[in-house]
């Protein structure tokens, strides 16, 4: 397999800026070694931040990207937020022994609807646990959260020590909007990052939300953001994450 990856954009292009702060996604199923190859040299064409791609493939894409300053990051249960702690810890350790740079986690949204927050934060801080120095972003899933359950989902995230906050998993559950990463934006003490996602099809909505207060954001439509193309989301069948 080959280890080469095209790096070939001038960082002082004008796209160069915005492509730094996406995350590069190809989570989907019946994803293959081909798609996987064009992903990552699509990475190393345009500049992304990272290559997000299913764990199977981490080890593929790390060898892929070897040599390039692109992070590699996967997810854990994503996109239901719905395993078990003790599967989500199996699934956390595998990707840190393949070399994962940084991992999306789902959260139990649903224990903490319930009233469960001490599920919620044993949930988290075993996971955080598990990836020892890998940052861990969680999907905190604002649109499904009422006022008062946002402010605890933010508060016991960050007691847990996750790296960064996310509004959402992908554009399923809702579409990313600023309002959403000022609020992050502003809860989150300067140690602890922001990742917008969610239905990120334009370079325009990608850029507000970064002026939000996003550190990053997460989309499949990358390369169509940074080559100034429609960015219709229905262009691409991958969730925009």
């Amino acid at each position: 397999m080959s280890t080469n990856v095209s790096t070939g954009v001038d960082p002082d292009a004008e796209q160069g800026p915005l492509a730094a702060h996406i995350q590069h996604t190809l989570i989907d199923s019946g994803v293959d070694a081909a798609d996987i190859d064009r992903h990552c040299d699509e990475c190393g064409t345009y500049g992304f931040d990272a290559a997000m791609v299913p764990a199977a493939w981490v080890s593929r894409v790390k060898q892929r990207l070897a040599g390039t300053s692109i992070k590699v990051a996967s997810a854990v249960d994503f996109p239901y937020g719905a395993m078990t702690t003790a599967g989500k810890v199996a699934e956390i350790r595998a990707l840190v022994d393949s070399g994962v740079d940084e991992i999306d986690v789902g959260v139990p949204i649903g224990h903490l609807r319930s009233g469960d927050a001490e599920y919620f934060s044993d949930d988290l801080a075993a996971m955080v646990a598990a990836a020892g120095a890998v940052p861990l972003k969680a999907m905190l899933e604002l649109p499904l959260l009422a006022p008062a359950q946002r402010d605890v989902a933010v508060r016991l995230a960050i007691s847990a020590g996750i790296a960064y906050l996310k509004n959402a998993s992908s554009g399923k559950v809702g579409k990313a909007t600023p309002e959403e990463i000022r609020y992050l934006r502003e809860l989150a003490p300067p140690n602890v990052r922001v990742k917008a996602s969610g239905g990120i099809s334009t370079a325009e909505h990608a850029r507000a939300l970064l002026a939000a207060g996003a550190d990053l954001v997460g989309t499949s439509n990358g390369v169509a953001l940074v080559t100034a193309a429609s960015g219709d989301a229905s262009a691409g069948s991958h969730p925009s994450y």
